[in-house]
């Protein structure tokens, strides 16, 4: 009989009278997984955090919710009681690790601080559970990984270390909260693959908070569905993806696999943008140093009317490459010809009037957009700087705005006031204004849940197919930028290492390694309602390689 190690019932969380988490009730097994999923805003992750008592202020907990932990009963405000269990019986990975992670200390010294915390006294011996730690998720060089910093390391480096310090006083239940949301592809699957070999060796009761269905699939069990504050559905994993009772539900796995199916390609035009041989130099870190090469001569052609996918993990250069095709870094090598103008090593800059006909539309919108402006001011710098006069400026926001879906009352709030994918409509609009001919999406939809991905999807595919501009995309999400491609391009530490058409990225006759892997990792997460979530998760225990060298 499987025990019940942490039971929560009636959890009400209310802030200025409103309540933000409605009613909410779940058991966690030992040696079983549940995943909370649902939008942004529906109450995940404070749901988590109620489980640890570790609300922030101005929240409160209703009196009438009981949480129990292995049996002991324990108030929402009870700190003592929660202090005793946190990181020994209960703890917690959080969803951004870097932000997490003291950037002044080490990373033994941060891990070491959680083992004192957890009456570890004696020096040898914290420092042989660090190492150990750090080795058991699959780091390489736990020796000398411990002498690093958090900024010395990759995102799923930094993930893997969380992992450690969370599981370094042996917890019976870990909470991971969106633990693999910023990651490429491949690094998320091996993230994936780690945490249910960890779950199995410890048989820990592992709650995962996310909103990617293809993580939930993959490592849960069952899955609870969080919508407004409420769960409007749960169940086995298997279930509950193939058979959706609620509509929400039934929503949120439409929308992963409408990604499957990709479109009809637009018909070929002539050609906007077109590079040869590109090469690009970072400059050097020190006083007579030598530049560090960042991408190796990339090639590739843009018709006006489609779409090329640039596709690769963080640090590939396919970021570094975009911003060099929109004129915004200067070349070490080769050739760019952007609407008829010749970029090369040396020559002169892109001129302000092709400016305007090729614009850009960054990873992250809230930095992209600033906070000390409204909307409509924002929007209205592109046409200030085009010559429009003041008095057209108001009608042409509100043209540009509803044409993203955004309401022209947008136009007097500020970014904080807006959703995610409220704030990325409103770069596509500022980004549309000038009626580009070119527009190139850097990871627009990396940070956003799958129904707001699918909905940017295809207002980009829709204003394409109005406007006919060419679209470079770059992204790690392969299910997205083979939807929206026609063509698509495969980046591996700076050089193209793979050209096909969109519709021939699932094939055999894929050749390089680097692309194989890509797809495998992938497809071992899958969601449920195409290989079944016991397939996916025998997979991840049973096939999926432990890496040499962590992401």
């Amino acid at each position: 009989m499987t025990e019940t190690l942490l039971r929560l019932h009636n959890l009400v969380v209310s802030a200025a009278g409103r309540r933000l988490v409605d009613g909410v009730s779940l058991d966690l097994e030992a040696g079983r997984t549940l995943a909370i999923i649902g939008e942004s805003g529906s109450g995940k992750s404070l749901t988590a955090l109620s489980l640890l008592g570790l609300l922030p202020e101005g929240l409160a907990v209703d009196p009438a919710t009981r949480i129990g932990v292995e049996g002991r009963p324990l108030a929402p405000q009870d700190e003592r009681g929660w202090r005793a269990l946190r990181g020994r019986r209960i703890a917690m990975v959080f969803q951004d690790p870097m932000a997490c992670l003291n950037p002044f200390m080490r990373v033994g010294a941060q891990i070491g601080e959680t083992l004192q915390r957890c009456g570890i006294a004696s020096g040898s011996e914290r420092r042989a559970r660090i190492e150990a730690g750090l080795a058991e998720v699959e780091l390489p060089d736990p020796a000398a990984l411990v002498r690093r910093y958090p900024h010395q390391l990759s995102g799923g480096q930094q993930q893997r270390v969380m992992i450690a310090m969370a599981l370094a006083g042996e917890p019976d239940i870990l909470i991971a909260d969106e633990p693999t949301s910023a990651l490429d592809a491949s690094v998320q699957a091996d993230i994936v693959a780690l945490l249910a070999r960890l779950q199995a060796k410890r048989r820990l009761a592992l709650l995962i908070i996310t909103h990617d269905l293809a993580v939930a699939a993959a490592l849960s069990h069952s899955i609870a569905v969080m919508q407004h504050g409420r769960i409007v559905e749960a169940g086995p994993t298997a279930e509950v993806m193939d058979r959706p009772r609620h509509p929400y539900t039934a929503r949120l796995v439409g929308a992963g696999r409408r990604l499957v199916d990709t479109p009809a390609s637009t018909v070929p035009r002539h050609v906007v943008v077109a590079a040869e041989g590109v090469c690009i130099d970072y400059a050097a870190r020190r006083l007579f140093g030598r530049p560090s090469r960042a991408v190796h001569g990339a090639s590739l052609s843009l018709q006006a009317g489609r779409t090329v996918g640039l596709l690769g993990e963080s640090g590939s250069g396919k970021s570094t490459f975009a911003a060099a095709l929109a004129g915004l870094r200067p070349l070490a090598g080769g050739q760019i010809r952007l609407l008829g103008h010749v970029i090369e090593p040396g020559g002169k800059p892109l001129p302000k009037a092709l400016r305007r006909r090729c614009q850009m539309v960054f990873q992250n919108p809230y930095g992209a957009l600033n906070p000390r402006l409204a909307i409509g001011r924002t929007l209205a710098e592109p046409l200030e700087l085009a010559g429009m006069p003041a008095s057209m400026r108001a009608t042409r926001i509100a043209a540009g705005l509803n044409e993203v879906g955004l309401d022209a009352g947008v136009a007097d709030r500020y970014p904080h006031q807006l959703s995610g994918g409220q704030r990325q409509r409103a770069c596509i609009a500022r980004a549309l204004l000038c009626d580009p001919e070119v527009l190139i999406c850097d990871e627009v939809i990396s940070a956003l849940d799958m129904t707001v991905k699918v909905q940017i999807l295809d207002l980009l595919k829709r204003l394409q197919g109005e406007r006919g501009f060419a679209m470079l995309f770059v992204g790690h999400d392969i299910d997205a930028v083979r939807w929206i491609s026609d063509e698509v391009l495969v980046m591996h530490r700076g050089r193209i290492v793979e050209s096909c058409r969109s519709e021939e990225l699932d094939l055999v006759q894929v050749r390089d390694p680097y692309t194989r892997r890509l797809l495998s990792a992938r497809l071992m997460s899958r969601p449920a309602g195409e290989n079944g979530i016991a397939p996916v998760r025998e997979q991840l225990l049973r096939d999926a390689p432990v890496p040499s060298v962590a992401g």
